[in-house]
């Protein structure tokens, strides 16, 4: 019964694989020596430590002078029980590599059972692939036998010898080079000094130099290879063999020859897996084989010359399998990262036996992909100062799988959409009736965030809060919308402060005639940010309609603020910011508040990164072929899949960093500058209730409406046919909450274009909507998006790739705006106050609505005010303005309309308006340009009053004029001090060559004068005034929310 289930049985654990893997287990490297002399056919087993090879690793052996048993070895030998043994007549031949049958010996069959390794015949030796026996049938081993034939076994070592280096002129250095060394070790009771050798060397398999007759002293000096046998003829990586035949006296060999296993003579990458998450590492070692050397071109400090000439660069490559590319999710495809090196290892001469370790990375694409990418990696020698054979050393490639992981984040998104409905990105929704600024999302690790403003609705809706203002905030960088409301007016201004292009990637959405509407952020975790922002029909109050954000794999288990822990679950959503849970939202919610004024805010005035670069640590680095390296801060590398051909000169934002720069410079270098007002603060914040059902609106009713006015949008219904988990009905709650509030649909568009932001989103994540075609031939993904456009873009429009290219006329996201209609302006959204001693003012930004590109016109009328009468100067100038977005143009005052005041510097300014065709002009807004140390000037009144005090005569034109000639006199000064110097000297010379009765004429130079760059010779035209918020009257005083030395308010 035993013996039946033995033979029925399966003793080995693992799988077989009859395919030799890629590296040859014939080499040096690729096997591991077994020779207990426990395990020989010779070995009585001894009870009390009997062996059992259920933990045996699986890879390839090499037993020194001896085999696997390949007779039927008797019961209780070999350390076991059982001993398995192999078949003989199923060996391979030379060179070959096949499985073989090995048996268990048990006391009642020599062959109880069977199973198969793989084994290769290596020429004078054979190699194994031992894998685990399985523990049900212990205890049984693998058993060896001695080979007593064999006298002496060769391998093959290295190191460096000191020499001489001849390099290209004939010049000769002192070095260390590479030494092969054919060691041997002996079978027991053999005399080495007794024996004569004959030894050849190969390199890949080529016969290269042979050697007979040797004594045992002559073997050790003269058996050796030299740098010098085979540089001519090969170069590294290469494989290096020796073989020896040891006999008895001189001419008596056989030719008998035993041959080393080969010995990789380069540098080798081994990578600590094949596989890799993505968000996940392995370690990929980085080892050379033989030394590094040094050629010594003359020097007495030979330790500091070995630190600072005798290393190599080894550079990590990945050759592309395809061409890199940014994803439709708004990253590249780069499947690996490296850290900590920037794609170069440091190899030095006194340690070149040290390992070195870098990081390998699983980069996200944002892309569910339909099967796991690939990468391949591949180092090769960049520089070696000093030990020239080593130059341009490749090693080989290795290629790693990446697992995809973007399928844990799909369906998963944050909002907070209309007067806000909340839902973090595991899907908890709540209501947040609250005002002041949040932090809607922080990453744990990277110094990323994104925080929304919240102050009341402004159409007279009670209880209602509205979303006015968003910051997304990377390191020193900070992207800002921010439209809310302040004592006076509002903050209109989309603007990107940072001095940082690579902080993140900025796209507005476009379409042919105009900017606007909306913005698609990507933040260095792949996080992408999207927001649409506009006004209702009748109201000029611009709000942002919602906040939507798509997280990346980056952020699992890594997010918090209002969005939420991303793990999976709702249970923890809830988090707040000390790491406790709750689970009331209102609690919740508090906990991630801004303090107003508070150091931690996003919306301070000015921004505390204002004109402070953004110093990202890019750890993160692709390292492709042909020189092409590329770091981020993180796995992920943000990129625009936007094509470049088709950008345009304007971004749909104002860049307010500020960059310190001469006359000379371009406008693209200019810097804007946006002075605005604290957003402003609601007192009471208590909960409100919710308003009864007005009108004929039902629960029902409200429900219905909802639920059928968006599935009768053809983009959902696709969405919800291709898109796995999409479900409109999940929206359809908020958006009846939305009419029982303002009892009206008012909200209802936002909530679709919320609904078909998420349906893109994850469309153009699925990657077998790009690859699966339809009946007309296009893609899935293609169809979805040809539909994706708002309103069918008003049949004005063309809808392509989801936005709609509007007909010459047309603009709007939608092509619902006619360029016939004039933009629409007024005071409150205008700050209209400029000041003269720090700027020239040339720039007025403009706010309003309605503003399109093609044809965006401004017209200016100069006046001044002088004993509170406004006069008007001249006739008006037409001009074309610059285009932002929709809702923002700044008017550029020709030079030819800048004129100098009188010396009293009268208060002047601008009466401004807009057309969208050059010929209707919109209502018109003030702006008033005046010294505010030397008036205070009222926007609605247009009236100033003159301060009393000296130092109020001259017009920054005459300041900046005034300090360069004050520089120049001072370059006058010191010119004469120069002169009076050099009169000085030769006065001394002079004297000292008469009484010396030697006279000689000096000669005198004239030294050029250095182009020096100070405050000075700043452009003050450069600055762009921001023309908002409204002020109604300019503080005097500096406010207290402005930090001391803020140059908008010089310290007096």
């Amino acid at each position: 019964m035993v013996t039946r289930m033995f033979r029925y049985g399966i003793f080995l654990l693992g799988l077989v694989s009859s395919a030799l893997a890629d590296t040859d287990p014939c080499q040096a490297d690729n096997h591991v020596i077994m020779n207990d002399p426990t395990r020989f056919t010779t070995y009585q087993t001894v009870q009390t430590s009997v062996r059992c090879d259920t933990d045996l690793v699986k890879q390839w052996y090499r037993i020194p002078f001896g085999s696997v048993a390949t007779t039927p070895p008797p019961v209780y030998r070999c350390g076991t029980d059982q001993p398995v043994w192999i078949q003989p007549e199923t060996l391979p031949a030379t060179g070959e590599s096949k499985l073989v049958t090995i048996c268990l010996r048990t006391q009642s069959d020599v062959c109880a059972a069977t199973g198969y390794i793989e084994v290769k015949n290596c020429g004078s030796f054979y190699v194994y692939e031992l894998r685990q026996l399985n523990p049900d049938y212990c205890n049984l081993a693998y058993c060896l036998e001695a080979d007593s034939s064999t006298k002496v076994l060769p391998f093959v070592t290295t190191s460096l010898v000191e020499g001489t280096t001849t390099i290209q002129g004939g010049n000769t250095f002192p070095s260390k080079t590479i030494l092969f060394t054919c060691d041997l070790e002996y079978n027991t009771d053999v005399d080495p000094t007794a024996l004569y050798y004959d030894v050849v060397w190969y390199i890949n398999d080529q016969e290269l130099k042979r050697l007979t007759d040797l004594s045992y002293s002559s073997f050790l000096s003269d058996g050796n290879l030299r740098e010098n046998d085979w540089i001519e003829q090969h170069s590294l990586p290469m494989q290096v063999a020796c073989a020896i035949e040891a006999k008895s006296g001189v001419s008596t060999g056989t030719g008998n020859f035993e041959r080393s296993a080969s010995f990789f003579a380069g540098f080798k990458a081994e990578l600590s897996g094949d596989t890799l998450q993505e968000n996940g590492e392995l370690e990929l070692a980085v080892r050379l084989t033989v030394p590094l050397g040094c050629m010594y071109a003359g020097t007495d400090n030979v330790q500091q010359y070995e630190e600072d000439n005798c290393f190599m660069d080894i550079r990590v490559v990945t050759p592309s399998i395809d061409t890199d590319q940014c994803t439709l999710g708004g990253v590249t495809n780069n499947a690996i990262t490296f850290t900590p090196h920037i794609c170069t290892v440091k190899i030095y001469h006194t340690t070149w036996n040290t390992t070195t370790v870098m990081k390998v990375h699983g980069a996200p694409d944002n892309i569910i992909n339909s099967g796991h990418r690939s990468a391949r990696i591949q180092l090769r020698s960049d520089f070696v100062p000093a030990h020239n054979v080593w130059e341009n050393v490749f090693s080989e490639i290795i290629e790693v799988h990446v697992h995809d992981d973007d399928i844990n984040i799909m369906g998963k998104q944050c909002h907070s959409s209309n007067d806000p409905h909340m839902k973090t990105f595991d899907g908890r929704p709540y209501e947040l009736q609250r005002t002041g600024e949040f932090v809607l999302y922080e990453h744990e690790e990277l110094s990323i965030a994104i925080h929304a403003y919240f102050q009341a609705c402004e159409w007279g809706i009670p209880n209602a809060k509205c979303n006015c203002g968003i910051a997304i905030k990377n390191q020193n960088a900070v992207f800002r919308a921010n439209f809310c409301k302040h004592s006076d007016g509002y903050n209109n201004i989309i603007e990107f402060n940072g001095c940082d292009e690579d902080a993140m990637t900025i796209n507005a959405y476009r379409s042919l005639n105009t900017f606007g509407s909306g913005f698609e952020i990507i933040l260095p975790s792949g996080t992408m940010v999207t927001f649409k922002y506009g006004s209702y029909v009748g109201n000029d109050v611009v709000f942002i309609h919602y906040i939507y954000i798509k997280p990346s794999i980056l952020d699992w288990k890594t997010s918090q603020g209002l969005c939420g822990y991303l793990d999976g679950t709702t249970t923890n959503d809830f988090k707040k910011k000390d790491g406790s849970d709750t689970t009331d939202a209102m609690e919740f919610s508090e906990s991630w508040k801004i303090v107003s004024g508070s150091s931690k805010s996003l919306f301070i005035n000015p921004l505390e990164t204002h004109s402070i670069p953004t110093t990202m640590i890019h750890e993160y680095c692709t390292c492709k072929d042909k020189d092409q390296i590329s770091c981020s801060a993180s796995p992920a590398e943000p990129c625009s899949s936007s094509d470049p051909s088709n950008a345009e000169d304007f971004t749909g934002y104002v860049d307010t960093c500020i960059r310190t720069f001469s006359k000379r410079d371009t406008d693209d270098q200019e810097t804007v500058y946006f002075p605005q007002y604290p957003n402003e603060e609601e007192s009471d914040d208590e909960d409100s209730e919710i308003p009864d059902w007005s009108g004929n609106w039902t629960e029902a009713s409200a429900t219905a409406t909802c639920r059928e006015f968006l599935r009768a949008s053809p983009l959902i219904q696709i969405c919800e046919q291709m898109i796995p988990g999409f479900d409109s009905e999940v929206y359809v709650p908020d958006c009846t909450k939305d009419v029982k509030l303002t009892g009206s649909t008012l909200f209802m568009e936002s909530t679709l274009s919320l609904l078909q932001t998420a349906c893109i989103a994850e469309a153009v994540r699925l990657e077998n909507l790009t690859t699966e075609s339809t009946a007309n031939g296009s893609t899935i993904l293609e169809d979805i998006l040809s539909i994706s456009c708002s309103n069918n873009c008003s049949n004005a429009g063309s809808c392509i790739n989801g936005t709609c290219q509007c007909e010459t006329g047309y603009g709007g996201v939608d092509c619902s705006e006619s360029g016939s209609i004039s933009p629409s302006l007024s005071q409150d959204r205008n700050m209209g106050l400029c000041d003269s001693s720090i700027n020239v003012c040339s720039k007025i930004a403009i706010s309003g609505r309605n503003f399109m590109r093609q044809q965006l016109t401004c017209k200016a009328r100069r006046f001044k005010i002088m004993d509170s009468v406004v006069q008007m100067e001249g006739e008006p100038v037409i001009f074309s303005a610059i285009y932002v977005n929709a809702f923002l143009a700044v008017c550029k005052i020709p030079a030819s309309r800048k004129r100098r005041s009188t010396s009293q510097n009268l208060p002047s300014g601008y009466k401004i308006s807009l057309s969208n065709d050059g010929t209707t002009f919109s209502s018109e807004v003030i702006s008033i340009i005046f010294d505010f140390k030397c008036f205070d000037c009222n926007i609605t009144s247009m009236t100033c009053i003159e301060k009393t005090g000296d130092g109020c005569s001259q017009t920054v034109e005459d300041t900046l004029q005034t300090t360069a000639e004050d520089d120049s006199s001072g370059t006058n000064i010191a010119v004469g001090v120069t002169v009076v110097i050099i009169v000085l000297i030769i006065v001394i010379v002079l004297a000292v060559c008469i009484k010396k009765h030697y006279l000689k004429r000096p000669k005198i130079e004239t030294i050029p004068e250095k182009n020096n760059f100070n405050l000075s010779t700043i452009d003050s035209s450069d600055l762009i005034i921001g023309a908002f918020p409204a002020a109604h009257t300019y503080p005097s005083e500096k406010p207290s929310w402005i930090p001391s030395g803020t140059s908008a308010y010089p310290d007096k």
